[in-house]
């Protein structure tokens, strides 16, 4: 039987959520189809920010492409104002939040793993935004865009899975060197001081999971 998928922030989610909100998560988890054997949508929202983000270092960084970007996307949003409008704005906005605040930024871009962190049978997918070279020093960056700041217990999860994961993989990375960025609000965490019981945290809520996992039904009473 194959392992239980689940991504890091849902996991960061599940952690801080309540029994009920957890059994829902995983629920739609574990149905991706509805009833009627249609897929459920995924939205991916900041799909062209981060598109935008890693052209703009793949070049070398030139300032142009997120500029142009952010452009294409206004003209997109002018010409059909009542389709996706709120979703095209935020992109524009997170582009142009990252161009303010970091588009002196040297990175170069490294083909990114797709690390995974693996305890008991879940698997939890940890991909980062951006797998960049420093000035020399490897980083694995992960980029939040919506303008509702982060919860700090979730930034930490995210960064030791994050860590774990690319560490499983054979890619030596310090975790200093795991970086999360707050775009909206120009911060930058790392995952270089964290509390050392985290991950025995995380392993129990992998537990957790493996344990509802069996019990979840497609309908919504259980």
């Amino acid at each position: 039987m194959a392992n239980i998928r689940i991504s890091v922030n849902g996991l960061a989610e599940f952690m801080k959520a309540g029994a009920s909100r957890q059994r829902a998560m995983l629920r739609n988890y574990k149905f991706q189809f509805d009833a009627n054997g249609h897929k459920r949508p995924q939205i991916v929202r900041y799909s062209e920010a981060r598109a935008a983000i890693k052209k703009f270092h793949e070049s070398g960084n030139d300032m142009g492409l997120l500029i142009s970007a952010a452009v294409k996307l206004q003209k997109k949003e002018a010409a059909e104002p009542d389709r996706d409008s709120s979703r095209l704005r935020d992109n524009i906005r997170a582009i142009e939040s990252y161009a303010t605040h970091f588009g002196n930024s040297k990175f170069q871009i490294i083909d990114s793993p797709k690390p995974v962190y693996t305890h008991g049978t879940v698997d939890v997918t940890a991909t980062p935004d951006l797998y960049v070279d420093d000035q020399g020093t490897p980083k694995i960056v992960k980029l939040h865009f919506s303008r509702t700041e982060p919860d700090q217990d979730h930034i930490n999860i995210v960064l030791k899975v994050m860590h774990e994961a690319v560490t499983s993989c054979g890619i030596n990375v310090h975790p200093r060197d795991v970086i999360y960025l707050d775009i909206a609000r120009n911060r930058h965490y790392t995952g270089a001081k964290l509390n050392k019981r985290l991950k025995s945290d995380i392993d129990a809520a992998c537990d957790t999971i493996a344990d509802i996992w069996p019990k979840i039904t497609q309908t919504t009473g259980n």
